[in-house]
């Protein structure tokens, strides 16, 4: 099934909080109120991989737990760190189409259940494909904020945006230091021309002592 208009296509390089991701593959999940979820397998230079979850205008990166830092889940609670989760509820997620390479736990098609852990400040998804020896995969969720996620256009954009911000800093400090030299300058000539009027009024006042002191020569006669 051809996969709906998306944020990010296929092969696409995104910014995500600034570090350069390809999308590597595209997984379109039906929610249960009809509603579509899009997910992006992110392929990093340095070989990470990151998840993000597109819902709407919300978009959230699901990170992974390895296999042997999976929780493991008492009933309708898990743990992870001494903090306690509980199951809030489970969804039947349809999987419409598929591009790429896999993307986490969502198979080629049929259906995903993704059950929704809640704490105090954080979402965990336990996900599996029903049917059969599933496995479970399970995921924290971190929602995005503003400015997080950049396509290449608006990530070069707001980069110039911030050199040219930079700049003016610049020039502003330049400036400002010109200013303060100028008047330190201004201050240096003052305090020397204070200090050569010192010592004219100075020597003129030992002459004139000299003078006052000496005798008259008829005087002396």
């Amino acid at each position: 099934m051809p996969l709906k208009p998306s944020k990010f296509r296929l092969e696409e390089t995104i910014r995500l909080a600034g570090q350069a991701f390809r999308v590597a593959g595209i997984a379109q999940l039906e929610l249960p109120d009809a509603t579509l979820a899009t997910r992006y397998l992110l392929a990093g230079d340095d070989g990470l991989a990151q998840i993000l979850e597109e819902r709407g205008e919300a978009c959230s990166v699901l990170r992974q737990f390895s296999p042997t830092a999976a929780p493991h889940p008492d009933g309708r609670e898990l743990s992870v760190m001494g903090v306690r989760y509980v199951l809030g509820r489970v969804d039947k997620l349809v999987v419409l189409g598929v591009d790429g390479a896999p993307v986490g736990a969502a198979p080629a098609e049929g259906l995903l259940l993704s059950g929704r852990f809640e704490g105090e400040a954080a979402l965990i998804l336990r996900e599996f494909a029903p049917g059969g020896a599933a496995e479970q995969t399970f995921y924290t969720v971190k929602p995005l904020g503003a400015g997080e996620l950049l396509n290449e256009a608006q990530y070069t954009a707001a980069e110039r945006e911030r050199m040219e911000r930079l700049g003016r800093e610049a020039t502003a400090h330049a400036e400002t230091g010109k200013v303060a030299g100028a008047l330190g300058m201004q201050v240096g000539l003052g305090v020397v021309a204070v200090i050569v009027a010192t010592m004219l009024a100075f020597a003129c006042a030992a002459e004139q002592r000299q003078v006052s002191g000496a005798t008259p020569v008829a005087a002396r006669e």
